[in-house]
């Protein structure tokens, strides 16, 4: 890991590159990317993201920030990249070792991340929210050059899995290994069936848990669109219970979530079948993360 001198002084680095006045940085967190709180002299406030170095490229940052712009613009809150001096919002800067790391600068947003005890009525709002989010997935012409990480089987859990391999998480023994190989072979079943239509497949936020959510009095802030990608629209439900999914209040948040996603688009029967070996994925997922 970086250590936090070196990571202020690539935010430093960042800085330099938008007209701020007397700008302070504050790290606020450190996981896959590295984030900062940005306050000027003036009272505006800001946040900066450092990316992880080696998982995303600036084409693929570009493409999530193209997509953000574009949800921007319909009223949807979501993070709004700001531009430095020279109008471009994606800095390339030098880091240990040479292996360069990307940094983007986004308007702040406030609110609260929500915790389990939050009122389960408040995932009807988040249905809503997302299913806005994907008919804006459905009709959006996507720029040229366009790329985004694909979350499917192979990805997420298979052998080339993008955040490692379940098998290596500590306790997984023989048995573990053995039930969870045989429920991955009935979820890719599944996903074969369910298939990859254009309405039951594309671009989402794919990563909709409640630490990317702000809330704020009846507001729901969407944030961290880092792993937004090609995948199953049912996917943000089941990634918006992660860690969770044996909580009391699971059924409920379910059952609002689909209440609230209803009354703005559309379910089919398939989509409800299909949740089950979404989540189970999902969660196979986040072993090996």
């Amino acid at each position: 890991m970086t250590d936090h001198a070196s990571l202020h002084h690539l935010a430093r680095m960042a800085l330099g590159a938008y007209p701020l006045r007397d700008a302070s940085s504050h790290l606020i967190s450190i996981s896959e990317n590295v984030m900062f709180r940005v306050d000027t002299a003036q009272g505006a406030r800001y946040a900066l993201r450092l990316h992880r170095p080696g998982y995303h490229d600036a084409a693929e940052i570009g493409s999530e920030l193209a997509w953000l712009d574009a949800l921007h613009a319909t009223g949807l809150d979501v993070p709004h990249p700001v531009p430095g001096r020279d109008g471009t919002c994606i800095r390339t800067l030098p880091g240990p070792g040479g292996q360069a790391r990307h940094a983007v600068l986004f308007a702040w947003m406030e609110g609260s991340e929500p915790t389990t005890d939050v009122d389960p009525v408040a995932f009807g709002r988040l249905g809503r929210i997302t299913a806005r989010l994907h008919a804006h997935s459905r009709g959006w012409a996507r720029p040229a050059g366009f790329t985004r990480k694909a979350w499917t089987p192979a990805t997420m859990t298979g052998p080339h899995a993008l955040w490692g391999q379940w098998q290596a998480a500590p306790g997984v023994d023989a048995a573990a290994r053995d039930l969870i190989t045989h429920s991955l072979a009935h979820v890719g079943a599944e996903l074969a069936e369910y298939g990859t239509a254009p309405h039951r497949f594309g671009l989402i936020h794919a990563d909709l848990r409640l630490a990317n959510l702000l809330v704020s009095g009846s507001r729901t802030r969407l944030i961290d669109f880092d792993d937004c990608g090609l995948s199953w629209f049912m996917q943000d439900l089941a990634a918006a219970l992660s860690f969770h999914e044996d909580h009391a209040h699971a059924p409920r948040w379910v059952d609002h979530w689909l209440e609230g996603y209803g009354a703005c688009g559309q379910l089919e029967r398939a989509d409800l079948h299909i949740l089950p070996a979404l989540v189970i994925q999902r969660r196979i997922q986040l072993l090996a993360w």
